[in-house]
Order: structure tokens, then C-alpha cells, then sequence
């Protein structure tokens, strides 16, 4: 053996599985196959120790995401035979179903977690452990909703590159507390290929995160000589950490890839070290859920933990905006449409629902791009996996919409139809998807084919009342949508009629004649309201916003409090956008990327702000009052802002568009929202609810940035202000300079210094993202601030309903 003896007696429990990483190493076709393959060689290896062959003896495999055995059976596998393989011991089903990033939100999670518990009920299999690999963290709700699916324990197997795991050490446990006041168990271990690195595994060795003088291949079939003299050293030096138990755990893979075989072979060396060497350190193959319950029963003290386990690798589908975009209005309708469904008791198409979901989870899966997608983004095998990843947010997005027209056409939607002309009137519904009250804009849309028959001023009647109500037109893709204000009760439904105005009355009561006059002028009657915009800012009953020189937003006052809702020592104005770039230095696309740790840019980073215009004033709509302001900002072609203030209510939206330029060099763009309240808390929407970070967090995690749901709300004793982020998930409330990265307990972290920034888009790491970010891209954000926004419950519940607004479609007419 080794020179350093070990002090104690050890048990090493060697858990064998496989990481599931779809698209990294192969096509996703392939890994499916693969994946079920592996259950198919498994099976055999079990059907072979019921035939007798003893060296076999003791082999037990791991599979670690149920998406494996759902493939394995749609290509045809035999369940009985899998439980029986389960029940003798040689296989153990884990309670993940993928690993997922954050983006996935709380439904989801619960729906694929269901599947496994619904097997696991139907087929009378133990399943209550789960194990992480790879990934960084999770949810706060993904503790709920393990422990709602019946699952007990999580293994992690943390890979701290760009990343660490929380507690600031491994192997470790803890009981995590869950936001409904529950506990799950996690076992805070290594890295899940640290066997194959101690020399575990024949034919399968390596010296990642390790440093000594040995260098093994990956295929060196000496594997004893290796195993003797790392071994010993690891657990030498868990006992000088003082590590409590005399029994530890090592994850291995039976080849040096992810997505790897099983292999048999490690029982046989189990057997051969256990008689060499079986007095001091005895080597088992073992299940998650044994080990765990070994844990469990040992008379050490588990501390308890609650709060956030922020995933510091839940930042790659930064690399796909558009995708990204299109996956969350998929979730984000699946909720609603489905909520609305079973209040009017309509059935939705099965098949669609299916595909939705099952897309999304594919989506949100960790896996961005294949492992060479930075060093050869041309290559064809990574043009295919990307656009494979990318074709499920497509996906899921077709499907949603499938099932959103479904629910509507149960509603009373009517199908697209030549014009009548014996109509002069267009018939709607609107709907109010939230379970709250919501008061925003209602479109009645209309093809090209059929709005030009109205003049230029239609008429929007409430069918309830009869009453009248103002409406203007804007463009729509392929027509015109007819927007007016209103207010529905949660889930109220409400019929409306568009028909034809008086253009003669317009005339009359503004004095002119010309479409296009009254965008420039403001009457006695704005005047009387409090409603001005000019390039000083903008000014309504409820705000004042102030433009500087240059036209930046210096200021945004609540009028009936007074109060500054800007940041006092902001680095940036609102929305301006912030673009970093690392020049390589004569280093490649992949070597300047793998020197950044934990940081997302490198040392010699180059940052540029956006450099804005005077602001400009479109066709003033009537609701809301159009600014439009353009920034000349490096890594892009073209950006703009546009601004929406609205009259009557205390609320501004916003949409950024911009042509982003191809660049290779690892590069962000960030938009500063360094809005505030007076002492108030910052909250964010997550799954199991809303949370404050660097506050509500488990310690030595992730404090730079957040993969937020919809959106994140200021909450003080006076006034609150809600920010929905319906298309960019991820807030960066940490320093954006280089530098040492401050993890949760820190004491310079200090929750009033924060000022958020929306990171739209990242090409840092230097392998699976998608390395090209240009193209034509959008963002939006809705703004409302006032005294019904004080509780962060109804704030963050005000960003869901912001980002859902309110539903319309097309009804046959009232009179057929």
C-alpha cells in the first residue's frame, strides 16, 4: 500500500452511476440510446449473478434520472425485468428525473418528480433518495418539492469548476430545510468522478482536481498501483479535516467520459482489494440510499440549514436568449391556461400537454451545447446539438400554443374566416388569466384582411354596460391591435364588440384635421392633468420622470409620497446597457475562458457603457405616453429603448431591442435597474416563494447573481416597487468588476448596497455554451410601485400577474 497509513479503520461506499448530460458528448438521439443501453447491460450483469457467477457478486449501478428508464422503456424494455433487477439489489433508480437548471419552474419540477413517485407506487420499488451530479444548486422549492414526491435524501456530487458548493466544505451532511417547514437530508459530497481519480476503476482513471506526481492515462489498465497510494492519502487526509465517520463516500463512472458505461470491472477490483487490503480499508459497491441511511443512524450531530441553494451554472441558457425567451412565455402560459381549464371544466389535448412538457424539461435541462461548442462552433456535430437544444423551446413554445388555442376555442373562439361584409362589427372576449385582480391594456387584434374596413377612430363597447370605452391603434404583426384600459377581477371574462367610429367627431373635438397632429401638442386639458413629455422627462399624476443633458433618466419620483425610486450611489442610469469583453491576449477561444474561476469575465476585462441620445416622442397613444431613446453601446449595431409611461396608472414598461454583433471573445451584456425604496427589502420570485437574497440563502453560496421566475420586488414600510423580467431570468446584484467573488455570511455583503442589473446575454464559458450571441433580440420589463405593493407576497404576485396581463381572442357575433 501507500507510505501514509491511515489512523482508523475505513469503509469506502463506491457509488457507481452514470451522469446524465444530454447533448454534451454525442447527438441527443445517441445519448437516449446510450442511456438505455446502459440499463440493458446492467440487466444482463444482474441476470448473469442470478446464474451463479460469484465474482459479480456485490455489483450495484446507480441510475441517476429516471428520463433513462423512460427512454429504456419506450425502445421496448421489460419493466418486470427492471424491478426485478431493483429488488435484488444490483440496481438502484434515483428520485431526479434530470438534472435541471433554474429556469425550471415550481409546476414543472413537480410534474416531473410525479412520474417517478408514480412508478415508483405502481410498481411497489423503493425510490427516496435522489442524487445531483455535475450541477451547482437548486431552488429553494426544489427541496419542497422532493419532499411533497416522497423523496428523503439528495446526494450531490458538486463540480466546482465556475462554481462551489455551499457549507465551504464537502462530504459533509446537512438536513435542509424546505420553505414549508419540512427537512430532506443532503449528503454535501465530491465531485462525481473522484473514484476514477483515486484509481478505482480499471481502464478509467484520471487526475482531475487532484495534484501529485502521478499522471495515469485515462486508459491505463494498472489501476491497483494508482489506487494504493491515492487512496490512503484522501482518507489520511479527511482524518486530518477531522472528518466525524469511518465510513465515506466515492462516486465513479466506468469510463472517463460523461454519459459513461457501466463496468463491471469495478467489483472486480473491489474483490481484489478487499483481500489485499480489506482489514483497513474495506471497498463496497453501495447504494445512494443505504449510505444515507448509515448517515442517518450515526450518533454525530447533522446541523439544519434553511433557505436558497443559488446554481451557479444555471447561466448557459444566457448563451440562448431567444430560446430562453420562448421556453419561459411557454411555462408561463402552461400555468394559466391550464388553471383556466379545470375552473371552466374543459379538457385539454392530452398529446399537446405531453409535449410541452416534455419539451420544457428537455430545455431546462443543464446541458446547453455540445462539449466543443466554443472551440469549434462551426463544426456540424455542434451546429446539430445546439440546434437540437434550441428545437425544444420551439417546441414547447408550438405546443403551448396549441393548448392555449384549445382552451380558447372551448371559450368561444371563432376560427379565421373570410371577411363578412354584412358585419359592421368585430365580436371579443377578454380574460383575466391571474388569480388576482389585474388592470392593464386589453388588445383586440385584427388581421390586415379586416381592420382596414374601420375608420380611423373604431368605438369598444362593453357588452356588459353598453358603455363606450377610448381605444388606440397600434401596429401588430400582419394587422393592428385596438388597446383600451381595463380592470378584471381574477378570472373574470368579459365580451366586448369593436366597431366602426365618426372620424368627424375626432375632428371636431381636437380642432384638426390631420392624423398625425396632436403627437406634438399638449392642451389645456394634459395640462390640468398633471401630463407632460419633453425631452427635460416625463410627467403624469403619479410620477415625474427626469431626463439629464445627455439623455439619461436621472430621476424617478413618486409624486404622491415624494419618493426617489432610483438607487442614490447607482453606478449606472436605468436600463442603461453594459458591455464587458476579455480580449484572448494571444491565448485561444477555450484557454481565456477556463482562467476565469468563479468569475464570468476575466481580469483584463474591457467594460463600456451604453452612450444614450436625446430621448424622442413617438405618436402619444392616449394610455401610455412613447419615449424612445437609442444607445450607442460597444459589442452591438443597434439599441434602443422604449419607454412606456402610463397615464393613469403608477406603472412604466420597457423593451429593449437590439442587433447584436458576433463576437468569439468571452463577452456580457448587462441592463442597469437600480431602482429602490427607501428601507426596503429586496425580494425575488423563485420556486416555493419569494425569498431575499443574501439574507434567505444556505451558507457559502452563490451571491453574485439569480435565476429569478418573474421578477423581483422592493418591499419598504411606505411603498413597494415590483420589476417583472418576463424574458430574462437572471439579475446580477453583485460587483460586475473582476474579482474575489463574496459568497453568502460575508460580511461585506450588505443588502442595501444592491443594485440590480438584468444579464441578458453571456458567452463565457468555454465549453457547451453557444458561443455566437448576435442576431436581433428583445427584452422586456414592467414597472409599478405604490403602497399596495409594501407586502412581498402581493409584490411578487404582482410580477406573475404583470407578466400574464390580460388574454383576448376573436367570438362569433353576437346576432348568429
Amino acid at each position: 500500500m501507500s507510505e501514509i497509513q491511515t489512523q482508523r479503520p475505513w469503509t469506502v461506499h463506491i457509488i457507481h452511476h452514470t451522469h446524465t448530460d444530454i447533448g454534451y458528448t454525442e447527438s441527443q438521439g445517441r445519448i437516449a440510446r446510450f442511456h438505455a443501453g446502459f440499463l440493458d447491460q446492467v440487466l444482463e450483469i444482474a441476470r448473469r449473478i442470478r446464474a451463479g457467477e460469484s465474482d459479480l457478486v456485490g455489483f450495484k449501478w446507480t441510475n441517476e434520472c429516471f428520463w433513462s428508464v423512460e427512454e429504456w422503456l419506450r425502445r421496448g424494455g421489460r419493466v418486470d425485468e427492471l424491478v426485478e433487477c431493483i429488488r435484488d439489489g444490483v440496481l438502484e433508480l434515483s428520485g431526479t428525473y434530470l438534472h435541471f437548471t433554474e429556469l425550471i419552474d415550481e409546476s414543472l419540477t413537480h410534474a416531473a418528480l410525479d412520474r417517478i413517485r408514480s412508478f415508483a407506487h405502481a410498481f411497489e420499488v423503493p425510490i427516496d433518495t435522489a442524487i445531483s451530479a455535475d450541477i451547482n444548486g437548486f431552488s429553494w422549492g426544489y427541496a419542497q418539492a422532493l419532499h411533497d414526491a416522497g423523496i428523503k435524501n439528495l446526494v450531490t456530487c458538486i463540480h466546482s469548476h465556475h462554481g462551489l458548493a455551499p457549507l465551504g466544505r464537502r462530504q459533509t451532511p446537512f438536513f435542509w430545510e424546505t420553505p414549508g417547514g419540512q427537512e430532506i437530508f443532503v449528503w454535501n459530497g465530491e465531485q462525481y468522478h473522484l473514484g476514477n481519480s483515486l484509481g478505482l476503476v480499471p481502464g478509467a482513471l484520471q487526475t482531475y482536481l487532484l495534484e501529485d506526481e502521478m499522471n495515469p492515462t485515462s486508459r491505463q489498465g494498472d489501476n491497483y498501483s494508482v489506487a494504493a497510494i491515492r487512496l490512503p492519502r484522501y482518507l489520511h487526509q479527511l482524518e486530518l479535516d477531522q472528518y466525524p465517520y469511518n465510513f465515506v463516500p466515492v462516486h465513479v463512472s466506468g469510463a472517463m467520459t460523461d454519459n459513461a458505461p457501466p463496468s463491471e470491472a469495478i467489483i472486480r477490483f473491489v474483490h481484489e482489494w478487499n483481500q489485499r487490503h480489506g482489514q483497513a480499508i474495506l471497498l463496497k459497491m453501495s447504494s445512494l440510499s443505504a449510505f444515507c441511511q448509515e448517515v442517518r443512524q450515526h450518533p454525530f450531530p447533522i446541523p439544519r440549514y434553511r433557505g436558497d441553494w443559488p446554481d451557479w451554472w444555471s447561466d448557459g441558457f444566457c448563451s440562448t436568449p431567444d430560446e430562453t425567451r420562448l421556453a419561459r412565455e411557454a411555462m408561463r402560459s402552461s400555468l394559466w391556461v391550464k388553471a383556466l381549464a379545470k375552473k371552466n371544466g374543459i379538457v385539454l389535448p392530452t398529446s399537446e400537454l405531453s409535449r410541452m412538457e416534455q419539451n420544457l424539461l428537455l430545455y431546462t435541462e443543464h446541458t446547453f451545447n455540445h462539449s466543443d461548442s466554443v472551440s469549434a462552433p462551426w463544426d456540424l456535430t455542434t451546429k446539430a446539438v445546439g440546434s437540437n437544444k434550441k428545437a425544444t423551446a420551439y417546441a414547447a413554445y408550438e405546443a403551448a400554443g396549441e393548448v392555449q388555442d384549445a382552451l380558447f376555442a372551448a371559450l368561444g373562439e371563432i376560427p379565421n374566416r373570410a371577411p363578412d361584409t354584412s358585419q359592421d362589427a368585430f365580436f371579443y372576449k377578454v380574460i383575466n388569466p391571474s388569480s388576482q385582480p389585474v388592470t392593464d391594456l386589453a388588445r383586440l387584434y385584427l388581421e390586415q384582411k379586416d381592420f382596414a374596413r374601420l375608420p380611423h377612430d373604431p368605438i369598444v363597447t362593453d357588452l356588459r354596460s353598453g358603455t363606450n370605452l377610448p381605444c388606440v391603434s397600434s401596429p401588430a404583426p400582419r394587422g393592428r391591435s385596438f388597446d383600451f384600459l381595463l380592470r378584471l377581477d381574477a378570472g373574470e371574462q368579459v365580451e366586448f364588440a369593436l366597431t366602426p367610429g365618426t372620424s368627424t367627431v375626432r375632428s371636431s373635438q381636437r380642432h384638426f384635421t390631420d392624423r398625425m397632429a396632436g403627437s406634438d401638442v399638449e392642451g389645456s386639458e394634459a395640462a390640468s392633468r398633471n401630463v407632460r413629455a419633453d425631452v427635460t422627462g416625463v410627467e403624469t399624476p403619479w410620477l415625474r420622470l427626469s431626463f439629464g443633458t445627455c439623455g439619461e433618466i436621472t430621476s424617478l419620483i413618486a409624486k404622491k409620497s415624494g419618493i426617489e425610486l432610483l438607487h442614490p450611489n447607482r453606478d449606472h442610469a436605468p436600463f442603461t446597457p453594459v458591455y464587458e469583453v476579455t480580449p484572448a491576449g494571444g491565448l485561444s477561444m477555450v484557454g481565456i475562458r477556463r482562467g476565469f474561476g468563479r468569475n464570468r469575465k476575466g481580469e483584463n476585462v474591457q467594460r463600456f457603457a451604453g452612450r444614450p441620445s436625446l430621448p424622442r416622442f413617438p405618436k402619444n397613444e392616449g394610455i401610455r405616453i412613447p419615449v424612445e431613446i437609442e444607445y450607442n453601446v460597444e459589442g452591438t449595431r443597434w439599441f434602443k429603448l422604449l419607454l412606456y409611461v402610463w397615464r393613469d396608472l403608477p406603472r412604466i414598461d420597457a423593451t429593449i431591442r437590439l442587433h447584436k454583433t458576433s463576437v468569439w471573445e468571452p463577452e456580457n451584456l448587462y441592463l442597469a435597474l437600480p431602482f429602490g425604496v427607501p428601507e426596503a427589502e429586496l425580494w425575488l420570485d423563485k420556486p416555493g416563494g419569494p425569498l431575499r437574497p443574501w439574507q434567505d440563502q444556505l451558507p457559502d453560496t452563490l451571491t453574485d447573481w439569480f435565476c429569478i421566475q418573474e421578477g423581483f420586488s422592493f418591499c419598504g414600510p411606505l411603498m413597494g416597487l415590483s420589476l417583472a423580467t418576463p424574458d430574462s431570468p437572471l439579475l446580477q446584484l453583485g460587483p460586475l468588476a473582476f474579482g474575489r467573488r463574496l459568497l453568502m455570511g460575508n460580511p461585506g455583503l450588505q443588502p442595501p448596497n444592491i443594485r440590480p442589473y438584468s444579464w441578458l446575454m453571456t458567452n463565457y464559458w468555454e465549453t457547451n455554451f453557444e458561443a455566437d450571441l448576435g442576431g436581433f433580440h428583445e427584452f422586456s420589463y414592467r414597472i409599478e410601485f405604490g403602497e399596495h405593493l409594501v407586502d412581498p407576497v402581493t409584490a411578487i404576485r404582482q410580477c406573475q400577474a404583470l407578466n400574464r396581463g390580460l388574454q383576448s381572442f376573436r367570438i362569433a357575433p353576437r346576432n348568429s
